[in-house]
């Protein structure tokens, strides 16, 4: 199913740099989506071939990506939206692993785990597990934390 209508409010970055597909499921611990490898934009496109190095999927944008799982996790599995007033922040990569290159052309799955919440001083901590597939192999796989809080003060515009 494409991402949901609302998720432009409900994002802390805009579409260019979501990369999502489409949401497969999302749930209070768990969030899956597709990534289309042939729309992932200027940093596929930058990326000079040469031999042993073809364009392939860039550890950035997985990175990247862990933001928008954990922002979709967030909003539609546990109901903390942006628009009303949560705002995230990764604060720890406690590990990564690019076990196999990803290529462009086949879609990857992306997955997000929650496996450990607390809250202290008014932030709420997210830990996730990260796994990214493609064609069956593990792309990228990675352990994460993330810092939400609930803002009540007005946003400054000038």
């Amino acid at each position: 199913m494409p991402l949901p209508d609302d998720f432009h409010r409900e994002c802390v970055y805009s579409p260019d740099a979501w990369y999502v597909t489409d949401l497969l499921e999302v749930s209070d611990t768990h969030v899956r989506c597709r990534v289309d490898t042939t729309r992932l934009g200027p940093l596929v496109d930058a990326q000079v071939v040469l031999p042993g190095h073809p364009k392939h999927f860039p550890g950035a944008i997985m990175v990247q990506l862990t933001a928008i799982l954990s922002n979709l996790h967030v909003v539609y599995g546990l109901g903390r939206k942006v628009s009303e007033g949560w705002s995230g922040f990764g604060t720890h990569i406690k590990s990564a692993r690019f076990p196999t290159m990803g290529e462009i052309g086949p879609d990857v799955i992306c997955e997000a785990t929650l496996t450990r919440a607390r809250s202290f001083r008014g932030t709420w901590f997210a830990t996730y597990r990260f796994r990214y597939t493609q064609d069956g192999r593990t792309i990228y796989e990675s352990e994460q934390t993330a810092a939400w809080r609930h803002i009540t003060e007005p946003a400054v515009t000038a």
